[in-house]
């Protein structure tokens, strides 16, 4: 299993690459690209689990930080609206690499469960890769805004994992799968360490993003 999800992951990477070293003036075909790839994996994704009978709140739900965050962009690119950019943007770097080395996903997960996974967080990466090839920056403000926000995200899920018996944001216990929690210590360090891992996440990519680049 995690032969097989490391070199899907390694095999997107190269394809993220070889996007990176587009011309710039290419970024709306990108941008057009993206919009589509989301659009399907949403739809497919959603569609198969209902028309299977196999959806389970507990663990379809678009709650986790990186499936809110591809919806997010989807909606933004939608109604044309930059409004969650800097959110969405400090969402996904870290994001994307955290579902490319990690899989929450057990060894009972279905086939379109891990399509979804890698597609999902390949997605969050490709729109990293697009808005720095635009020269977008972040300023001060926004990081700060953006880390409230998710703070104000992670309560709820909290609450809402308390009350449905579900496991989003995995405050509850260790997600199964092949994933960092398997070597950190018990609950509730683990989530200590990852929300700090989060942070440290966060940080790197307002210092990328926080500069205009040279044209």
């Amino acid at each position: 299993m995690a032969i097989i999800h490391y070199s899907i992951s390694f095999f997107l990477t190269i394809i993220l690459y070889l996007i990176f070293l587009q011309n710039k003036n290419k970024s709306e075909i990108l941008y057009k690209t993206l919009f589509l790839l989301i659009g399907l994996n949403l739809f497919t994704f959603n569609s198969y689990l209902i028309l299977t009978k196999n959806f389970n709140p507990a663990i379809h739900l678009p709650l986790h930080l990186c499936y809110l965050t591809q919806i997010g962009i989807f909606i933004s690119m939608i109604f044309n609206n930059q409004l969650f950019y800097p959110w969405l943007l400090l969402n996904s770097l870290g994001g994307g690499i955290t579902g490319f080395l990690n899989s929450n996903l057990s060894t009972k997960a279905i086939f379109i469960e891990h399509l979804h996974l890698h597609l999902s967080h390949f997605n969050l990466l490709f729109f990293v890769v697009i808005l720095y090839k635009k020269n977008y920056f972040i300023i001060k403000s926004e990081y700060f805004k953006s880390i409230i926000f998710n703070a104000l995200i992670f309560l709820f899920v909290i609450f809402y994992n308390k009350f449905f018996d579900s496991n989003y944001w995995f405050t509850q216990y260790k997600p199964p799968g092949i994933n960092l929690a398997n070597v950190l210590p018990p609950w509730p360090y683990y989530l200590i360490i990852l929300v700090l891992i989060g942070l440290s996440s966060y940080y790197l990519t307002f210092k990328i993003f926080s500069k205009k680049l040279p044209e």
